[in-house]
């Protein structure tokens, strides 16, 4: 590989074992894309134990900008994308989950809409699987299928792009200076969990703008990154690491449920709507039905938490359908 090639954007994957159903089809997603020579791709190996490493080499043979850099201890999600930018020659960061597919053209479209919107800091997409409002509801379980329907998704959102207080690290992308600034993902958060949500609060608390864009996809397979681990091991490493979280900043910071969030998006498709364009009502009717189906899978389990909840969602439906309606 020559390394005096320039590129405007960095790609970094961070990977530990299973390569076929992880790291590989992330890999085969990106270098399908028409504009792959225009981005730098390091995959991170994270000391798996199996033949990743191997595979990956393999999968990239012959593309220039294909870089692997090798760990020889495993240093998680926060390690590892540190370790990535640290060798990373673009001033665009696209850090990405190792369980993801890249629909093509993805890669192209985020690094353009920073380079359109200086004052953005930080951007993300939409997904089928997250912890926040970049959450889209899909009717599938099949891959394929869900990647289809989140390309209708992209269809009918052309130009929405809203602020967030906290991006899923899934696929986010940053600015290098931003990274920089920030001094990278506090490694104190082991393998992974809530050091997104660490990064996403010293962003707010630094002044960077966190946006996400309903208008790019990225499918994610969440859980397979930590497959091995089983699902109580998961859930122990999720605890411990919100505790840390919680101790890190002494109670002084709200964490939002995705329930939450994704009504807050669903008054913004409202506010949209009453702006008074009536050529994006069916596309916005088309989000907010979505939406509200996603709403209607993540009910509070308090009794009381939960009546408030359906009432809020009542009203809120109750405003955006009779305003349809008056305006139809």
């Amino acid at each position: 590989m020559d390394f005096r090639m320039n590129f405007h954007t960095s790609v970094i994957i961070t990977s530990c074992d299973n390569f076929e159903t992880t790291t590989g089809p992330c890999l085969k997603s990106l270098l399908k894309d028409k504009e792959t020579r225009n981005f730098e791709i390091i995959v991170v190996d994270n000391a798996s134990l199996d033949n990743t490493p191997e595979k990956v080499r393999e999968l990239a043979a012959g593309e220039e900008n294909v870089r692997l850099v090798i760990n020889k201890s495993n240093r998680g999600f926060a390690g590892g994308n540190n370790d990535g930018a640290k060798v990373a020659r673009g001033e665009i960061l696209i850090l990405l989950n190792s369980d993801t597919i890249v629909p093509q053209g993805t890669v192209g479209k985020l690094t353009r809409l920073l380079f359109d919107y200086p004052e953005w800091g930080m951007l993300g997409p939409v997904t089928n699987q997250a912890g926040n409002e970049q959450k889209i509801f899909t009717r599938s379980e099949n891959q394929d299928e869900i990647i289809r329907e989140g390309e209708e998704w992209c269809a009918r959102s052309k130009g929405d792009y809203f602020r967030s207080e906290r991006l899923d690290f899934f696929c986010v992308t940053i600015r290098k200076v931003v990274f920089d600034r920030l001094g990278g993902f506090d490694e104190r958060f082991g393998l992974g969990y809530y050091e997104d949500v660490d990064y996403s609060i010293r962003a707010n608390m630094a002044g960077i703008r966190m946006m996400f864009t309903e208008d790019c996809f990225v499918y994610h397979s969440a859980g397979k990154t930590f497959s091995k681990m089983g699902r109580e091991g998961v859930k122990r490493l999720m605890y411990e690491n919100k505790k840390a979280l919680k101790r890190k900043y002494s109670g002084t910071v709200k964490l939002f449920h995705m329930r939450d969030r994704n009504l807050d998006i669903m008054k913004q498709y409202l506010l949209i709507k009453r702006a008074g364009d009536s050529s994006r009502f069916d596309e916005l009717n088309y989000k907010f039905n979505n939406r509200l189906s996603l709403a209607n899978t993540i009910y509070p389990h308090n009794p009381f938490k939960k009546l408030l909840y359906f009432f809020y969602l009542k009203r809120l439906c109750s405003s955006y359908f009779r305003y349809d309606n008056q305006t139809g």
